[in-house]
């Protein structure tokens, strides 16, 4: 059923079924067939969830409300999380992801067909990417990896990504965002107070609103007037 849990399957005498969510917290052939730990199908809604270390999987859209817990018991040093979804991946606002019983660095990747909005205060971990559509963060939502987007990226008013943005059109920061490298196929535009460690490339004009700035200098931050 779903959210079932076993330790391990030692025999089985025909088909093995999981319900969402359910797994093996070992990895033997029956559990691996069964497509338990290893690749498991998302459900619609992620919170509330307790997820092992795997590779998982979500045809439609996927939304966060509330907490999902990352437990990094089975995955020893270093545990790696996967999330391929097919759609849009959507997190209301305050909605989180944080580690637990995770032995040195925890790496998280989402994959996305489809659009990545966070909500306002949200708290991501891991690098998000959208391969069909763009990335928005919220008022003062965070996250702690990479962004990496088909289209636009914006983050909204005193949000902060501790890592890199790529986008294939315009990076938009509002006030008081903070994000560490960009890198635009199109126009960047900072709010005012804003803030980026470098800007890689971009493909059109650089605006700087009143008090924003890029913490090192180069030959695009200086072009573009900055601190």
């Amino acid at each position: 059923g779903a959210n079932a849990v076993t330790g391990n399957i030692a025999n089985v005498g025909a088909a093995v079924t999981f319900g969402a969510g359910a797994y093996c917290v070992g990895v033997n052939a029956w559990c691996t067939q069964a497509g338990s730990v290893i690749s498991l199908n998302l459900p619609s809604q992620l919170g509330g969830m307790k997820l092992p270390v795997g590779v998982y999987t979500s045809v439609p859209a996927v939304g966060l409300t509330g907490v999902l817990t990352l437990d990094g018991s089975n995955g020893g040093n270093n545990p790696v999380w996967t999330f391929n979804i097919g759609g849009a991946f959507n997190t209301a606002a305050g909605s989180s992801v944080v580690f637990e019983n995770v032995v040195g660095t925890g790496s998280v990747t989402w994959n996305t067909v489809g659009a990545v909005t966070l909500g306002a205060t949200s708290a991501m971990i891991g690098d998000l990417t959208s391969t069909g559509g763009a990335i928005t963060f919220g008022a003062g939502a965070e996250a702690v990896g990479n962004l990496d987007a088909f289209a636009a990226i914006t983050l909204g008013a005193a949000a902060e990504v501790v890592g890199d943005l790529t986008a294939g059109a315009a990076i938009n920061l509002g006030a008081g965002a903070v994000a560490e490298v960009l890198d635009a196929g199109a126009a960047i535009t900072f709010g005012a107070n804003a803030v980026t460690g470098k800007i890689a490339n971009v493909g059109a004009a650089v605006t700087f609103g009143a008090g924003a700035y890029c913490v090192g200098v180069n030959a695009r931050c200086t072009q573009a007037g900055s601190v």
